[in-house]
């Protein structure tokens, strides 16, 4: 595949972002295949930083997680048909804790810094189900930290999947499984967007970074054994369970995962989680035609 922008010796790379676990490889296996063109930079973090790097401008391009692009909605645009999504159980964002979930109120729960709409997520749910725990913010990566710092964590990426949290803890539970069990919706953990300054001033760039990722992601769907098999010997997983992960995962933003990400973004609003109303705003490659 040929893109359609050229870059003038002149310009710099457009930077794009790609979050540093397993979970994205179906959406970059093209580009990581032969489709990357030379003026494409890619930079590899965890989610909280590139969002973070996305905020003060220094990439143009990434996956973001869906609470980040509703604090910078003014900012950013989203891509259309790219997102991390499922259906249920998705098995890498899970709430570990040391006492069924009713009985965490006035109990330590600690909110990982690398998630923002998985931490949004659980507020949210501790809300609508009248449990107020104590919430802090850090990060812990295995079940031995959780013991002695902890009666509850949120887990996400790959620590989720490598640790067997079930064998030190009788109550996990699925993010994925509980917004389906709430809503009957898929739902939406991360989400692409561009700065729209950056879109301003290059939307060639931009529809052709599109064109790139859909093509690469569909060159991923055709790939999902390769993908695991990559991911079992580097992380040293059950081939299984990489196969099982990557099946549970949706890398389309299509009407179910639109209606998905509005209604999260409502019940945000209303138990006042968030101040303000959220609208979802696209990249749009074909300029308005005035009215005569």
């Amino acid at each position: 595949m040929k893109s359609n922008f050229k870059k003038n010796s002149e310009e710099t790379f457009v930077r794009v972002g790609r979050i540093s676990y397993m979970n994205v490889a179906p959406v970059y296996y093209g580009l990581d295949n032969g489709l990357k063109p030379a003026w494409l930079k890619i930079v590899n973090a965890p989610p909280a930083v590139l969002n973070n790097m996305m905020a003060i401008g220094e990439l143009d391009i990434s996956p973001v997680s869906s609470v980040a692009y509703a604090r910078h909605q003014d900012e950013w645009l989203l891509l259309p048909n790219l997102s991390i999504a499922c259906f249920g159980e998705v098995m890498s964002v899970i709430l570990v804790s040391k006492y069924p979930f009713d009985k965490l109120k006035d109990k330590k729960v600690i909110l990982t810094d690398a998630s923002a709409t998985g931490a949004e997520f659980l507020k949210l749910f501790f809300a609508l189900k009248k449990v107020k725990p104590l919430f802090e913010t850090g990060t812990i990566q295995s079940p031995e930290d959780m013991k002695k710092n902890a009666d509850a964590v949120l887990v996400i990426g790959d620590a989720a999947l490598i640790e067997k949290w079930g064998a030190h803890f009788d109550h996990l539970l699925d993010i994925g499984d509980m917004w389906e069990k709430l809503t009957g919706l898929p739902f939406v953990f991360a989400v692409w967007a561009v700065r729209k300054s950056f879109a301003g001033k290059k939307p060639e760039a931009v529809s052709s970074i599109i064109e790139l990722f859909l093509a690469s992601k569909r060159q991923g769907n055709q790939n999902i054994e390769q993908i695991a098999a990559s991911a079992s010997e580097k992380f040293r997983l059950d081939i299984d369970i990489c196969k099982k992960y990557y099946n549970k995962l949706c890398y389309d933003l299509g009407p179910l995962q639109i209606n998905s990400l509005e209604t999260f973004f409502d019940k945000l609003c209303k138990e006042k989680i968030f101040p303000e109303k959220i609208k979802l705003s696209f990249f749009n490659s074909k300029p308005k035609t005035q009215r005569r």
